[in-house]
Formats: structure tokens, sequence, C-alpha cells
């Protein structure tokens, strides 16, 4: 496989942004004969960049054992949970539009990657897997299958309860802090989701035994196993992270590669 690393300008962003992926390597060789991959977009935790996956999991190996035959994407979005800014930032800095839109565009111009709903997927930890949700939910168009790794499943519970983030939340939601019932409320999203008759993403939700986020990534799991839509869960030891030696990891890729693989049947 490839790891290539590259930056673009972005015009929602309104700056030089980075990105990493991992790629087949007959996806970038005369041995590609018009072939379109699936992809998986990979978003990094709050703190975290591009380069974490790659420096902090067994990610690389993984794709390799599991499914090497997808291309993985990973951008770089800084501390922003991958929401559009307002006030006196929302002429840039708009980082929903960026993975929904933006980043979809260039990513399949640059590689030969498939347009698919059902080839496309989009997964996260933290931070980022609030993202992922975020993307998923608003955007099934686009994504079929939609993970969160001990993510933050529960915004209006993180603006009522996380003061010390009062200044980062009015700069991504704006100074009246109103996220329920918006595009950043998934118990929202899905009621409005499964009320509907459009497509609907597959769900992967991983959880660990100790997590900080842990209640609340179990309040959503209770809620959603109660649910007719397609969703799938597993717990397993370790922190917040990636799950005890990459585990949740392991899990959604596995259940990726088995999901696609099933579609070209």
């Amino acid at each position: 496989m490839s790891l290539v690393t590259g930056d673009f300008y972005s015009e929602a962003i309104g700056m030089y942004t980075e990105f990493t992926a991992i790629l087949p390597e007959e996806s970038i060789t005369k041995k590609n004969k018009g072939k379109k991959y699936p992809t998986l977009y990979l978003l990094h935790g709050g703190l975290h960049d591009h380069t974490s996956m790659i420096r902090d999991t067994k990610l690389y190996k993984i794709i390799g054992e599991k499914f090497p035959e997808i291309v993985v994407i990973m951008p770089n979005c800084d501390f922003s949970f991958f929401t559009d800014y307002h006030g006196d930032y929302k002429y840039a800095y708009k980082f929903k539009s960026f993975i929904c839109d933006e980043l979809i565009e260039i990513t399949r111009a640059l590689f030969p990657l498939s347009h698919k709903r059902e080839d496309t997927a989009i997964y996260g930890w933290s931070m980022g897997g609030f993202g992922a949700m975020t993307a998923g939910l608003n955007h099934p168009e686009t994504y079929g299958y939609v993970g969160t790794q001990c993510g933050m499943v529960n915004m209006p519970w993180a603006v009522a309860t996380r003061d010390f983030l009062k200044v980062k939340h009015s700069i991504m939601f704006g100074k009246d802090l109103k996220v329920k019932d918006t595009e950043y409320d998934f118990y929202y999203l899905i009621d409005q989701m499964i009320n509907s008759d459009g497509v609907k993403p597959a769900i992967f939700h991983s959880r660990t035994e100790e997590d900080y986020l842990g209640k609340i990534n179990e309040e959503f799991y209770e809620y959603c196993k109660e649910l007719r839509m397609d969703y799938t869960t597993i717990k397993t030891l370790g922190i917040h992270g990636w799950g005890k030696d990459d585990a949740g990891l392991i899990g959604f890729i596995e259940w990726l590669s088995g999901r696609m693989k099933e579609e070209v049947k």
C-alpha cells in the first residue's frame, strides 16, 4: 500500500490544509484499469491531526490485513469539532462544509474513488466521532456508512455541562449556544431519519469500558438499540481511545469490509 501526505487550499476553511491517505498500490499505477475504489474518511480527535491515526494506532497494518482494497483519507481539521464556525469566523473556518462537500470533491478529483454512497464511509474517534456522525446523518446521500469511536454523541449535553469550553462552543454554535434540534443534535437527526422515506446510513458505534464519555455513549446505545434502523455496536476494553490494542478500530474495519463486500455481490 502507498502512504501519501499532501496539502491544498480550502475555500471552506480559508487556508491551506493537509491530509494523509492510504491507497492500494495498484490504484495509482498503470495496473489500475479504470477501477474506482471504496473510500473511508477517517477523522482525528481533538488536539490531534491527520497523522495521529498513523502514529497512535496500527491503522496501516490493520488496513493491509483486513481491507487492502479501500482508500483511507485522513484530513486535518484542527480542534474544530468539524463544525461551521459562527460570528467573526463565519467567512471561513467552515469545517463541516469542508468535510461534507469540498473534501469529497477534491479527493475524488485526486484519486480514483467511487462516487457511490455504498462505497463511501466516514468514521472518527472522540471529536472525530462527532464530526463523522454529523456528516453521515446530515448527508446520507453521500455516506452509506458512518461510525463513531468513543465519540461526543450528545453535544447538547456538552454545551450544558462543559463550561470550560463555553468560548469554544460559542464560536462553533453562536452566542445563543443553540444545539438541540439542530444539525448537531444526533437524537434529533436520528428521529428525523427513521421517520423519513429517504436513504439511511448504516451506523457503527464503538464504546470502551473506561471511557470518560462512557455515560453519554451508554445512553446513546440504549436509545439506538430500540429503534428500527441499521445499527451495530461493540464494547471493548480500554479508556477513551481506539480500544485496547485498537480493538474498536479493528472491529469497525472488519464490519465495514464485510458490509461493503456484501454490496458488491
